[in-house]
């Protein structure tokens, strides 16, 4: 940065203009200067100095004694995810689902609705290089009501459409375990959104259970489900730790396309 007043504190001055930024970033109403100061744990005299530099620049700006972000910081943050590919979702998921597979010995998938709202779509997968494993086709749709993935966007869509589905779409049995009593079903998607994932043994496919989590964009909209899908038997004793590595890697997809939950 040039002028604006940043005070010359050095390379401590960095991390401490990016922890702002971050800290109003996740703020949309705006933060207080004490505010600040409580979350970032910095004296408020120094935070004044790098708030007035940061709004000088127009990254950051103040109405109605609040602290926002400035024009400037809201068009690089697009600026970077432009440069980052982040406008394509598949893109962006790669290197997580590559990583993710490797590290669960299981097939990784990004699903995402359908333009219908009718059915998943396989938008990428990264398949398990073990023998026995679940085989995915990028385009492939898949039911809503008894795949994780599903019921993920069941929980985390906005209104009208997850109780529009739930109330009157038609829920056949893809096998002798799906789920095909709204009321079951309407269980299932309140307490995959109390608990942040969703999982499935055997309900779209036989012997196959699937673990999934939400992906989230810079809005703070569900775009997509990042999940996990292999044997039953290989899975099922593993489930807290996988639904515990779905949903890291769902959040770092999440922070990459841009967000930032408050």
């Amino acid at each position: 940065m040039q002028g604006g007043g940043v005070p010359r504190a050095g390379p401590r001055a960095v991390p401490r203009v990016l922890d702002i930024l971050g800290r109003l970033a996740t703020a949309p109403q705006g933060l207080s200067l004490a505010a600040l100061a409580a979350v970032t744990g910095a004296p408020k005299t120094s935070l004044l100095g790098l708030l007035r530099g940061l709004a000088a620049e127009g990254h950051a700006e103040q109405r109605d004694g609040l602290w926002r972000l400035g024009p400037e910081a809201v068009g690089l943050a697009r600026a970077i995810l432009a440069a980052a590919g982040d406008g394509d979702l598949a893109a962006t998921a790669r290197p997580v689902l590559e990583r993710l597979a490797e590290q669960a010995g299981e097939t990784a998938m990004l699903a995402v609705l359908a333009p219908d709202r009718r059915a998943m779509i396989y938008a990428d997968k990264v398949e398990s290089r073990t023998a026995l494993r679940f085989a995915a086709t990028v385009g492939d749709a898949r039911p809503i009501h008894c795949t994780a993935s599903g019921r993920v966007m069941l929980a985390f869509m906005p209104p009208p459409w997850p109780e529009e589905f739930l109330r009157g779409a038609r829920l056949p049995a893809h096998s002798p375990a799906s789920v095909t009593d709204r009321r079951r079903l309407r269980r299932l998607v309140a307490e995959t959104r109390a608990q942040g994932y969703a999982v499935t043994l055997g309900e779209a496919t036989e012997g196959v259970a699937g673990v999934a989590a939400p992906v989230f964009d810079a809005r703070g909209a569900v775009v997509a489900a990042l999940m996990l899908a292999g044997p039953i038997p290989r899975v099922a004793p593993r489930l807290a730790a996988l639904s515990r590595r779905v949903r890291e890697a769902a959040r770092e997809v999440s922070r990459r396309l841009g967000h930032r939950p408050g």
